[in-house]
């Protein structure tokens, strides 16, 4: 009589293959989520500057930039975006208007865009995780 004791481990095999699929997938979909916000926010930014009488270009001197990357090797990110006005043509003024002067007060444009995109990102980042779970 053999007495040996037996375990069966084929679904947590198939659980550990999941979360390996899942951690080569999600770095790359967040990823893509962090370009589409800053994208969001470039044009929420730029709206309440378009048709402006005093900086005709400061809506087009608001750009978005990604940061780091997304690595489906290692199964990690370290990801980031900017999102402001360039340092040439009318951005400096951009920057002015955002953050004010001692004689005017701050508009908070990108700050008010900002704040507009930021559940849509907790969002889309709880998304791209849950479906590793």
């Amino acid at each position: 009589m053999s007495g040996g004791v037996s375990f069966d481990f084929s679904e947590i095999n198939d659980l550990a293959a999941d979360i390996g699929k899942g951690m080569r997938v999600v770095p790359e979909k967040i990823a893509a989520h962090v370009a589409e916000t800053a994208q969001k926010v470039q044009k929420d930014w730029q709206e309440p500057l378009k048709g402006s009488d005093y900086l005709p270009g400061g809506a087009g001197s608001v750009t978005w930039e990604i940061k780091g990357s997304a690595s489906a090797i290692l199964g990690r990110s370290a990801i980031s975006a900017e999102v402001g006005p360039v340092l040439r043509g009318q951005g400096p003024l951009v920057g002015m208007l955002e953050y004010g002067t001692p004689n005017t007060g701050a508009r908070g444009f990108g700050a008010a865009a900002l704040k507009a995109n930021e559940s849509g990102f907790r969002q889309g980042v709880f998304d791209a995780t849950e479906a590793m779970l």
